[in-house]
């Protein structure tokens, strides 16, 4: 009987540590994580800030190095896409793009007077090759 009393605190302990550990680990994982950053890591929450406003997309190089090829696309609710491409953002540099600097595929402007925002996509990767994606819902 002392065999099974001691196999059975054995496994409850256990239990409880992973339980323990995985309360902790899933804790601390959406901590890290941005408000209002919808399906992006939390590396890219970090490394680009996105702030807007009526008239401009404010956009800010937090990951330590010069980040290359960024894609800055604003979705509308219709679906449409607007976007524009800044070749190379050197870290701690933050840029506003006036969003009539925005363009859809056939050259067209972003207007908000025909259009309203729904989303802001940033994609980019850092002269290391590390790739960063960040959506964030307008405000």
């Amino acid at each position: 009987m002392t065999v099974n009393w001691r196999r059975r605190s054995l496994l409850v302990s256990s239990a409880l540590a992973v339980g323990i550990l995985a309360t902790a680990c899933s804790s601390a994982t959406s901590t890290q994580r941005e408000p209002g950053a919808v399906g992006s890591s939390a590396a890219s929450a970090a490394a680009i800030r996105v702030q807007t406003t009526p008239s401009f997309i404010a956009i800010e190089n937090r990951a330590g190095l010069p980040l290359v090829d960024v894609e800055i696309a604003l979705q509308s609710t219709t679906g449409l896409s607007f976007s524009m491409s800044v070749p190379r953002f050197e870290s701690g540099e933050r840029r506003e793009i006036a969003l009539g600097n925005l363009r859809s595929r056939d050259g067209t402007s972003f207007s908000p007077v025909w259009q309203r925002p729904k989303a802001v996509v940033v994609t980019a990767k850092d002269v290391v090759g590390k790739k960063y994606d960040l959506t964030l819902p307008w405000k």
